[in-house]
């Protein structure tokens, strides 16, 4: 519930019924209506509410059912609303949400709070993409509390950056072996990380290599990248030249633009030019600067196909724009030619 300094605040602006709602709608019969009435005295120009506010409002106003396990976050939800109104600075939130994803946070939001993991992800995934990484940070622990492995996942992050909580690697480190022990790929792959780099376990290149393999049988790019790059440097295993360019290419065709611009840097290497177009032509495709900027080196140079200037700019211009300065270099030289 509010805490007294906030009650009187509530009662010095004249909100006596609204005090006398909270003290007893943690036992009241009729919680939704009486939340209801608490907004409706409170809240009586809801577009006034910044954005993010406002949405957790709509969230509040149409809850019907609820776990009761769940009151204490609807309280504090309710708090986080009221103590908004309270002390309004007039500070926007744009966050430009359609009908239809305005309507869905509303409807997780009545999924969650009936104790449904699944919803409880994807609403902490929401309030993440409104910069409310402290709700969401709420929401993945009730639904890491319910197993739920994402939300293991996502707690271990939170606790490795330490924004929302103080960086914890002890926490990082068991979130991510309990989301890893449900097979979920992008944990194994930190986890495994964790032993590679000795990060709050002690350092061990061989169970690394183990628990990466697994992570790439999840379908992990940068796990499939990381066994090449062990292969080829004789980390944890031998040396092995063959498995290493083996897993660098599944990595490239999974999503790794690191692996195919390595890739694409050591077909010139080999002299084999028209593969190393490939190679950079499938990282500039997927949007990745480096990779258009090596593209667009191709075409001004003619390395696996003839100098083609027009589009060597083209590529460099898309590099550009994702600010890679090289690019921008390019392009002033090209105009000088064209």
């Amino acid at each position: 519930m509010l805490d007294m300094d906030s009650k009187q605040l509530l009662l010095k602006n004249g909100y006596k019924e609204v005090v006398k709602l909270l003290n007893h709608l943690t036992l009241s019969s009729n919680f939704s209506k009486d939340l209801r009435a608490i907004f409706k005295i409170c809240v009586t120009s809801p577009e006034d509410l910044s954005d993010n506010i406002y949405i957790l409002y709509r969230q509040l106003m149409n809850l019907e059912t609820f776990d009761e396990h769940y009151t204490e976050l609807i309280v504090r939800d309710l708090n986080t609303v009221l103590l908004e109104m309270l002390n309004s600075n007039n500070a926007s939130v744009n966050l430009y949400l359609s009908n239809d994803q305005e309507e869905k946070a509303i409807a997780l939001y009545q999924q969650a709070v009936n104790g449904h993991a699944d919803a409880q992800v994807a609403l902490a995934h929401f309030y993440k993409s409104i910069d409310c990484d402290k709700w969401a940070f709420n929401w993945f622990k009730h639904a890491a509390e319910l197993g739920n492995a994402e939300a293991f996942y996502w707690l271990g992050n939170e606790y490795f950056v330490g924004q929302v909580v103080d960086h914890n690697l002890e926490e990082t480190f068991l979130n991510y072996k309990k989301a890893a022990e449900l097979g979920h790929g992008d944990a194994l792959n930190n986890y495994a990380d964790m032993y590679l780099r000795g990060e709050y376990v002690e350092k061990d290149e061989e169970k690394a290599l183990k628990i990466f393999k697994q992570a790439a049988d999840e379908g992990v790019p940068e796990a499939m990248y990381t066994l090449g790059y062990m292969y080829e440097n004789g980390v944890g295993t031998e040396i092995n030249p063959v498995l290493s360019r083996e897993w660098f290419i599944k990595s490239a065709h999974h999503g790794d633009d690191f692996a195919a611009n390595k890739l694409g840097h050591e077909a010139i290497e080999l002299g084999k030019s028209i593969e190393a177009l490939t190679w950079y032509q499938l990282a500039a495709e997927r949007g990745d600067s480096y990779g258009e900027y090596n593209l667009g080196h191709c075409y001004e140079n003619g390395i696996g196909t003839q100098v083609n200037m027009k589009k060597a700019k083209y590529w460099y211009r898309l590099a550009a724009l994702k600010g890679d300065r090289q690019a921008k270099d390019r392009i002033k030289v090209i105009e000088k030619l064209l």
